[in-house]
This record gives structure tokens, C-alpha cells and sequence, in this order.
């Protein structure tokens, strides 16, 4: 071959394989494009059936449009539930067991038997109770008294009638945090109803408002069980809670909170510093009663 010949292969070779890189190049530009339109949405919701992805982090209220609901009502009571909350509940139930299982015995070994049936109760309840692992999306703040929420519209009787008022309220219309979740839906829940929560069970009253937490304690016979009752834990229909004071010559005069929870303390005054925080883990624990089963 001659000198010219094997400079014009040389050259093709060059061309050909300048073009193969230059296609190799073309490629793993379109690569990144690719990836894009199949990227995993940055969060997706499941509601019974559907599923809703969105590229981008929506508010609640999107949600609620995407997915044809009606959030009037019960805006503050829509429920993600993840995963995350999920195991993280159940890692919150068992330890409030545990402890509870541990005060039953040291209030046996102090001769207190009443503490221990007390300590009992709750242990075997607490199994039962409708909670649900859910992200708190959409909680409204909460003012002394329940009737002054963001959203509340007490002449209209109905606890969450505002929905303007909350989705105007950019803390009542939060942007989605990344992830999976599937949505509990709001729904009417009916008349003015409360339950009460110790360690002797849980029990159910409607009620309208002219009722106080203290009227309501003495149909459920509190005071029978405990006449030294003088504060108690209210739960609201979001998962926050507040005190108030229920003892005759101290009443607070609180409204029960609307399809909420009234709490009864365990009575830990005769007992070490390290045993006061379990009736606030406990009520953490009902911060995720569900008001819908």
C-alpha cells in the first residue's frame, strides 16, 4: 500500500471514529432527559384506590382538588399517613406499655393497689386504641379555648365550617414534606361528641354548648372514681392538647373538644420524679386517636 493510500485510510478511520464519539456523546446527553421524564415523583398519594403523583411539593389544598374532595368541614382532620409515622407509632405504643407494665409492678411493691389496677387498665386498653401512624398535615392553631380556632365558626355550629378562613391561613395550607403517603379523608362526623379516656375505659357523649368539660365528668361518674380529680387533658380533633382545670371550687369551664378526646391522668404524686412524664407519654400516644373509626 502506498504512503497516500494508508494516509487516506488513516483519515476514515479518524472520520469514522470521530463520529462514533460524537454519537456516543449525542447519547449520553439524551441520558439526563430520560431520567427526567421518568423520575419518581417527589410525592404521591394513594386515596382508596387512586393514586396522585406530583413532580413538585403541593400544598394541601391541591391535594384536596386533585383528588375531588370537599374539605369544609373537617379541613384540620385530614390524616397522611406514612411509613415513617407508622413504625414510629408503634415503637411509641410499645414503650408506653412497657412502662405501664414496670409502674403496675413498683405500685405493687409500694402497697399502692389502686395506682396498679390503674397502671393495669390503661396497659389493656391502650392495644386497642383507633390510633393511626399519620403525619399531623394541616393543624390549625389553637387558642385557650377550642371555639376561637383558625376555622371555627362557633354561630354556624359546626367545628371546621371556614374553609376560606383555613385555606387562606398559610399554616392551615402547608406545603406536602417529600414521600409517600396514603390519605384518610375528612369526613362529617356527626353530632357534638367527646370521649372520655382513663384508666377504667373509654366512654362516649354528645353534647352542645351549653355543656362544660366538668358537666361532662360527672355523667361519666369521674368523680365517683376519683374524687380528688382536678385537672385533666384535653385533646382536640388536630392532635394538640391543652389542661384545664375540672375541681369544683376551681373550674375551668372549658368546652369539650369537638369529636376530640378528655384525658384522665394516672395519679403518680406518690411516686419518684422518674415516673412524671407517663401521663404525657401517654397523651402523645392519643394524639393519634383517629376520630373517624
Amino acid at each position: 500500500m502506498s504512503a497516500s493510500s494508508r494516509t487516506h485510510l488513516l483519515f476514515l478511520v479518524s472520520v469514522a471514529a470521530f463520529f462514533g464519539f460524537a454519537l456516543t456523546a449525542a447519547e449520553a446527553q439524551s441520558q439526563p432527559q430520560a431520567q427526567k421524564t421518568t423520575a419518581e415523583p417527589v410525592v404521591q398519594v394513594t386515596i382508596g384506590e387512586q393514586v396522585l403523583a406530583f413532580s413538585e411539593r403541593p400544598r394541601l389544598l391541591r391535594l384536596y382538588q386533585a383528588a375531588d374532595l370537599a374539605p369544609a368541614n373537617y379541613w384540620a382532620a385530614s390524616r397522611l399517613i406514612s411509613a415513617k409515622q407508622v413504625e414510629q407509632l408503634a415503637q411509641k405504643r410499645q414503650h408506653v406499655l412497657e412502662r405501664l407494665e414496670q409502674l403496675e409492678r413498683v405500685a405493687r411493691s409500694k402497697q399502692l393497689p389502686a395506682l396498679a389496677a390503674a397502671a393495669q387498665g390503661f396497659a389493656q386498653q391502650i392495644p386497642q386504641w383507633p390510633l393511626v401512624g399519620a403525619e399531623w398535615i394541616g393543624r390549625t392553631k389553637i387558642n385557650e379555648s377550642l371555639e376561637v380556632q383558625s376555622g371555627v365558626d362557633v354561630e354556624r355550629r359546626a367545628l371546621f365550617s371556614s374553609f376560606s378562613a383555613a385555606s387562606s391561613d398559610m399554616d392551615a395550607n402547608p406545603l406536602l414534606p417529600a414521600g409517600n403517603y396514603r390519605l384518610l379523608p375528612p369526613k362529617n362526623l356527626g353530632p357534638w361528641q367527646v370521649t372520655v379516656v382513663s384508666a377504667q375505659g373509654q366512654q362516649q357523649f354528645e353534647f352542645d354548648e351549653s355543656d362544660t368539660v366538668r358537666s361532662l365528668l360527672q355523667r361519666a361518674e369521674a368523680f365517683t372514681a376519683d374524687n380528688d380529680l382536678s385537672e385533666v387533658e384535653l385533646i382536640a380533633l388536630t392532635g394538640l392538647a391543652a389542661r384545664t382545670q375540672v375541681a369544683y371550687y376551681n373550674d375551668g369551664k372549658a368546652l369539650p373538644p369537638v369529636h376530640g378526646l378528655i384525658l384522665i391522668d394516672l395519679d403518680l404524686s406518690g411516686l419518684d420524679a422518674e415516673w412524671q412524664n407517663l401521663n404525657q407519654q401517654i397523651s402523645a400516644l392519643a394524639r393519634y386517636w383517629n376520630p373517624q373509626s
